[in-house]
């Protein structure tokens, strides 16, 4: 809450900064997204929920400190989001609360702080930090505190989802399980499962922007397909966890047309890759996609800020 250490801010703009900056998470500055991300990750789980509430405080407090109040990211609430999510990462790799909370704080501070330095590096090049700081920080922690996964959210849904010799023989009894995998594609954004947290991260999305619900929709659906082809087993389509890295990738790239379309097999391939390697991924191939095709794609004529899904609500 940058705003809030200052005595002529009211609460309720607060607040709405605070969610605002939760809402950042899948890249809209809305205050009501912000509420229906912290619903969808409690109805997963009330632990990650306060990991979320703990992570995106601690990075708007050390934001507040290290950052102008009248500075771009400030303004447009980019500083919680990046601690959110490293907390998130903190408990959803770390079993023990006490270790989890620790962790979690320290790497929300890191985080906001890399985010920071980011910022005024990737100016040259106009590229948003996305959720680089809190995937470089997870990595660089994760060796040391994390403990052995447990399957649960690769389990989950599992045995909905039909193998493609299935789909082959039968595609029309293929499309409810797809809907329902794409749905829960968007819950890994904020380290949930289920489709009951990814409609209600559509939904966020849906409020904010319906646009962008839609794109987000179809990007997790093609990175779906796309893992399907690429040999994906049918536990880890059902779960969701190949549909979210695409949907991001889908948000942040819509305005370059058909580039988006590269942007997300491009993604699809870094997740794979990792995969093979047996390195987490997180959020890294949809930052990744994202600044190649903005790099190569972005045209001249337009300013930094031209459709940045990071600013698209400035006043909501």
């Amino acid at each position: 809450m940058s705003i809030a250490i200052h005595a002529d801010a009211g609460i309720g703009t607060s607040l709405r900064s605070f969610a605002r900056s939760i809402g950042q998470i899948v890249l809209q500055r809305n205050a009501a997204a912000g509420v229906l991300i912290v619903a969808a990750v409690f109805c997963c789980s009330p632990r990650l929920a306060c990991a979320l509430l703990i992570g995106a405080l601690t990075g708007n407090v050390i934001a507040s400190i290290i950052d102008d109040s009248d500075s771009h990211a400030t303004r447009n609430d980019l500083h919680g989001f990046n601690g959110a999510l490293a907390a998130l990462a903190a408990f959803a790799y770390i079993r023990d609360d006490a270790q989890a909370g620790a962790v979690a704080i320290v790497a929300a501070m890191f985080a906001t702080g890399l985010a920071h330095r980011l910022t005024l590096a990737l100016q040259r090049w106009r590229l948003p930090v996305y959720s680089s700081p809190a995937v470089l920080v997870t990595w660089c922690w994760l060796p040391l505190f994390s403990d052995p996964p447990s399957g649960a959210a690769v389990s989950a849904g599992a045995a909905a989802m039909p193998g493609m010799a299935a789909v082959l023989n039968a595609p029309h009894a293929f499309f409810p399980p797809l809907l329902k995998a794409a749905l829960a594609g968007l819950a890994p954004i904020v380290f949930s499962t289920g489709a009951v947290a990814g409609a209600l991260i559509l939904t966020a999305l849906y409020v904010a922007r319906p646009p962008d619900a839609v794109r987000a929709f179809a990007g997790s659906a093609l990175g779906l397909a796309l893992h399907a082809l690429g040999g994906a087993g049918g536990p880890a389509l059902a779960s969701g966890a190949c549909g979210f890295n695409a949907a991001l990738t889908a948000l942040s790239t819509s305005r370059f047309g058909i580039a988006a379309l590269a942007a997300i097999v491009f993604a699809v391939l870094i997740e794979r890759v990792a995969a093979w390697l047996g390195v987490p991924a997180l959020t890294a191939p949809f930052v990744l996609a994202s600044w190649v095709v903005q790099m190569f794609v972005q045209r001249p004529d337009l300013p930094a800020n031209h459709g940045d899904p990071n600013v698209v609500h400035p006043q909501a």
